[in-house]
């Protein structure tokens, strides 16, 4: 019996040579050629399709298969001549009126994994109605590569690269950013946001931008390519060594962001969220909705209860934040794990747009990142905030959601922790404001434990607890 392919978060991931295999490549193409064809009766067009890849494991070859997949069954198909960040893509497919983006990558995942992501024709990840059509014909296929009796379509290669270049410069404010006054370091973490940020960048100003990690490098430095923690050592050193004033990081396929201060301290991106949000308000005078995801920090909630915001909360995936946005009347979006929105961009998270508009607040203010965040301490509070994952495999996962469903953890109890929050996981509030979340994810073979406090020495006690909770729980209920 053929194994179900489902589409997580955002996509669908595998272990390469595993269960990310060029037949469930061709299996998927067909089904999404299936429905663009369906969708595309009643013109007298072809569907049309943009294939993006980036820097992973044979993701060219990948989103070669799935583009010849496309056009065999007859649908116009363009592929990007490089490696492009999702985001590239995602302005592609709106500055060509295109019907989907295919986007080959595994984002922030290990180097072993990959995934095949789409994008709406906005310009975003496909939302889940699109998912839900797409997946039932993808499952209900018996044979890969089916031909829809359409003439083959050539194949042609666009670059991506100089128009999704001008569209974000004029989106910031140029005028302020140009001749930043001190060194800026960026690492796309080995991604694909290399050299097209750095050109951004050194268009603004040419001698004080350095890159780190800049290189096709498959296995990523034996870390994940995601902007976090210990990933970011080697960007912290680097900073230190260029007296740099900032750091930009990007993960795998550009779209999330993190960053570092001057003092080589960690900026997540619940803190970007809060800097910007606070500038679009206090500085842009924008007015209107945010949206953040269960996981997002409560310093969102409290700048918009100062500036009277309407507050949306969702489940965790930007999808969810993108039909909001869609909606109409949203300022800015953003989730947990480093993808942000602001008013005017297309409906997508891009880590070098924030990166640019993160420079926009620092040069209209004449102060560093640390200074700034000391000014939203001092105004809405102080916090911490860190997210631990451990591996799971998929038969403790289930297992652990049915634990966490028949009760609050005792250990919790203790700490104040009433019934849980189960908007997307267990979220539990204690008495002294704090929160913890455990998560199974749905995109990975782990589990994800979400810590916010007001000191770092109770964030560090209350992630024991949570670790505590997933091992002590695992190992007396399974055997």
């Amino acid at each position: 019996m053929k194994e179900e392919i489902k589409f997580g978060t955002d996509g669908w991931r595998g272990i390469i040579g595993f269960d990310f295999v060029e037949e469930k490549v061709k299996i998927i193409s067909s089904g999404i050629s299936e429905y663009l064809n369906e969708k595309n009766k009643t013109k007298n067009c072809p569907g049309e399709v943009i294939v993006g890849y980036d820097t992973r494991f044979l993701s060219n070859k990948f989103a070669e298969t799935a583009a010849r997949i496309f056009a065999e069954n007859g649908i116009s198909t363009r592929i990007s001549s490089s490696y492009v960040t999702a985001p590239m893509l995602s302005y592609a497919v709106v500055k060509n009126n295109a019907d989907l983006g295919i986007m080959i990558t595994a984002s922030h995942n290990p180097y072993y994994y990959n995934g095949y992501k789409i994008k709406g024709p906005y310009g975003g990840s496909a939302t889940p109605d699109i998912v839900s059509e797409i997946e039932k014909k993808v499952n209900a296929l018996n044979s890969v590569g089916k031909n829809s009796g359409h003439a083959y379509k050539d194949i042609s290669k666009l670059d991506l690269a100089p128009d999704y270049k001008k569209y974000i410069l004029s989106l910031v404010d140029v005028d302020i950013i140009k001749g930043f006054k001190f060194p800026l370091l960026i690492d796309p973490m080995y991604g694909a946001g290399q050299t097209t940020y750095k050109d951004i960048l050194q268009s603004l100003n040419p001698s004080e931008v350095y890159e780190i990690h800049s290189n096709i490098n498959t296995s990523f430095g034996g870390i994940n390519p995601e902007p976090i923690g210990d990933n970011l050592n080697e960007a912290i050193s680097a900073l230190k060594e260029k007296h740099c004033k900032l750091a930009i990081c990007l993960d795998g396929d550009g779209d999330r962001i993190g960053a570092i201060g001057e003092e080589g301290n960690f900026i997540s991106s619940h803190h970007i969220f809060a800097i910007v949000l606070n500038y679009l308000v206090k500085y842009k005078k924008l007015y209107g909705k945010v949206v953040k995801t269960f996981t997002t920090s409560s310093i969102i909630d409290r700048i918009c209860a100062k500036y009277d915001l309407e507050l949306i909360t969702t489940p965790v995936g930007f999808k969810y934040i993108i039909k909001e946005i869609l909606s109409g009347g949203v300022i800015m979006g953003g989730e947990e794990s480093g993808g942000l929105w602001a008013s005017g961009y297309i409906p997508e998270r891009d880590g070098m747009l924030m990166g640019l508009i993160l420079l926009e607040v620092l040069c209209r203010q004449h102060k560093t990142i640390n200074e700034i965040l000391g000014d939203i301490y001092n105004e809405f509070g102080y916090f911490v905030y860190r997210r631990q994952d451990y591996g799971t495999d998929p038969y403790k996962k289930e297992k652990l959601n049915k634990l966490l469903s028949t009760g609050t953890p005792e250990l919790l109890k203790n700490e104040g922790a009433g019934e849980p929050v189960t908007v997307d996981g267990y979220k539990y509030f204690l008495d002294d404001g704090s929160w913890l979340m455990i998560r199974v994810s749905g995109t990975e073979a782990v589990t994800r434990v979400y810590v916010e406090s007001s000191s770092s020495q109770r964030l560090d006690y209350l992630h024991k607890l949570g670790k505590k909770i997933i091992e002590r729980d695992m190992n007396e209920h399974t055997g």
